[in-house]
């Protein structure tokens, strides 16, 4: 570390640690041994602690009351008897604030704008010389958590840039008056760390509206909500040339394992291009820590894991099953290793993952047409084209029933890629059971409600080869602000069975996304949940029976934070009997 700020922060998000600690949680090391986790981590190589602060969580009885001031004043004396930097994260609420939730804190519940913008200057204040006093001054603040889509709703929700500014205006200034003559840094923190139209948007508005000067823009990198490595890449590189300030990926994580209580799914996975392994979780923060130190002018500061210290629990599910980086005995796993990166260990050119093909389609019989050459990730984010030789490519026999895999291997790398080729299925189609499944007649067959007028969903069509070929057509639909929409089709049917609705869609994800393919008969419903990617359409689907004739409701309803999404070629089919 030199001096007051690392060359490179190696950060994690331990703000549960109070909580887990009276639970109970022991760390342990790679030989079994407990430790005391700070110091712990210290030893692998992480210099920076990152804690929130809630302004009242005991206003909320879920919360515990963790996080508030005497939580995090303890914690950040432990911090700096370490010697580690400092990051304390402003949520300007009682408890959680995030893209689709920046409730203001009860207290200010009541407040005019002109009130609440100078009790947000007050309480920054207020809080940072309460540590201060107590030598525990944050190396660093960040005013607001993903707030990409505002803050302190309704006051400060976008797309109302002019109040939204005015309270992050007020949070700075706190900040550096309480920071006087010592050093302290900003950071603007927002979600989407791979989306860079979003972020360019965001940061154009912000300043065009009078946005304060800060230090440092943060933003948050999930490899399953927030685009590819690549987009990373993108992103963060253009975000320093349009701004000229340095970044740093304040939030990432990935699983360690597959569990059917955990965090992400398979379809998450599959987005995110790394197995949910102990090794895909040690390659995904190796992929972290190269993108960031990679970018020029080493404008790329650190990364930051968020909530590693958490144990999974019989029953309880979620994030502290399969997100942390500890085991049920509490042991590390590999992935702490990485914090051991510095810039002289950059490897970016080196090949992290070879991207594996899409299936190829052939028909009973013929031989499989198989990709020249595969996509090659590096560990920098940047993406290399290599030939790849297949070991075997067998021919397709009629009869045969779903298909078979090839293997091969990409020009001058070990790691072995396969690629499954599918057998197209003859005969006939059933019957798509739904009106203009293709909106070739716009909306007429639809029905559709959305939360007001922030919501836009307009036809969008497509021309595949070879022109002039008739259009896919797709709805997308997007919200400005937090936002739910619903379209949906009541469709006759009078034939028992099993029914399987389907859906193309792709979009962007982030925290508290929630869609889902639904279809109803009766009192019953079957949905299924979308995880929008934008490199690509995946097909989803949600079977049903019916045992009477009577009407299925079919459609797609979403509840998001500002996004996007895309959906096309419905289908409702007969598939066999009950």
């Amino acid at each position: 570390m030199d001096g007051k700020y690392p060359d490179f922060y190696k950060g994690v998000d331990i703000s549960s640690l109070p909580q887990n600690r009276e639970e109970g949680m022991q760390v342990r090391d790679f030989d079994g041994t407990a430790a005391e986790p700070l110091s712990l981590l210290r030893k692998y190589g992480v210099n920076s602690v990152r804690l929130r602060i809630w302004k009242k969580p005991e206003n909320v009885p879920e919360s515990g009351g963790y996080c508030n001031l005497e939580h995090t004043l303890a914690m950040a004396k432990e911090i700096k008897a370490q010697g580690m930097h400092f990051l304390l994260d402003f949520h300007y609420s009682d408890f959680w604030a995030d893209p689709s939730s920046q409730r203001k804190p009860k207290d200010w519940e009541g407040l005019g704008f002109e009130e609440l913008e100078q009790a947000v200057y007050e309480y920054t204040k207020e809080t940072l010389l309460a540590l201060k006093q107590e030598g525990a001054m944050p190396d660093m603040v960040q005013i607001g958590n993903e707030i990409r889509s505002g803050l302190l709703f309704p006051d400060g929700e976008l797309p109302d840039y002019v109040h939204m500014v005015r309270l992050v205006n007020a949070g700075i200034r706190g900040a550096r008056e309480a920071a006087g003559e010592e050093s302290m840094q900003v950071m603007i923190h927002l979600d989407q760390g791979g989306r860079y139209f979003y972020l360019k948007e965001w940061f154009s508005q912000a300043f065009a509206h009078g946005l304060e000067d800060f230090d440092i823009i943060g933003v948050s990198y999930y490899p399953f909500w927030h685009g590819s490595f690549p987009d990373l890449k993108d992103t963060l590189e253009r975000l320093v040339k349009d701004y000229g300030k340095p970044v740093i990926v304040a939030e990432t994580a990935y699983a360690w394992r597959r569990s059917r209580n955990g965090f992400i799914d398979e379809v998450q996975e599959k987005i995110a291009g790394l197995p949910a392994s102990p090794q895909g979780q040690a390659k995904e923060l190796e992929l972290m820590m190269n993108i960031v130190a990679s970018l020029p002018e080493e404008k790329g500061l650190g990364v930051y894991y968020w909530e590693p210290l958490c144990i999974p629990q019989e029953g309880k599910g979620g994030w502290e099953e399969n997100m942390g980086l500890l085991t049920e005995s509490g042991q590390l796993t590999e992935g702490i290793k990485v914090f051991g990166f510095t810039r002289e260990k950059l490897h970016g050119t080196d090949y992290a993952k070879v991207y594996e093909p899409h299936p190829v389609v052939v028909r009973p019989g013929q031989p499989a047409e198989l990709p020249a050459e595969l996509a090659v990730l590096c560990y920098d984010g940047t993406v290399i084209r290599r030939k790849v030789i297949w070991e075997s490519m067998p021919e397709a026999e009629t009869g045969q029933a779903d298909g078979y895999w090839a293997a091969g291997r990409a020009e001058g790398i070990q790691e072995p890629v396969s690629v499954y080729v599918k057998i197209a299925e003859g005969g006939g189609e059933e019957e798509n059971l739904l009106s203009d499944g293709n909106w070739d007649e716009g909306m007429a067959q639809w029905e559709s409600e959305s939360s007001g007028e922030e919501v836009l969903a307009q036809i969008v069509p497509e021309f595949p080869e070879p022109f002039p070929a008739p259009p896919v057509n797709a709805l997308r639909v997007e919200g400005k602000k937090n936002f739910s929409y619903r379209i949906s089709q009541k469709v006759p049917v009078a034939r028992p069975g099993r029914y399987c609705l389907s859906v193309e869609f792709r979009g962007t994800d982030t925290t508290n996304v929630d869609i889902r393919l639904f279809a109803r008969f009766e009192e019953e419903c079957r949905e299924t949940v979308i995880h929008p990617s934008e490199h690509g359409w995946e097909e989803y689907q949600a079977e049903i029976g019916v045992c009477r004739e009577g009407h299925l409701t079919v459609g797609i309803r979403m509840q998001s934070p500002p996004n996007y999404g895309m959906m096309r070629k419905f289908g409702l089919l007969w598939v066999g009997d009950l």
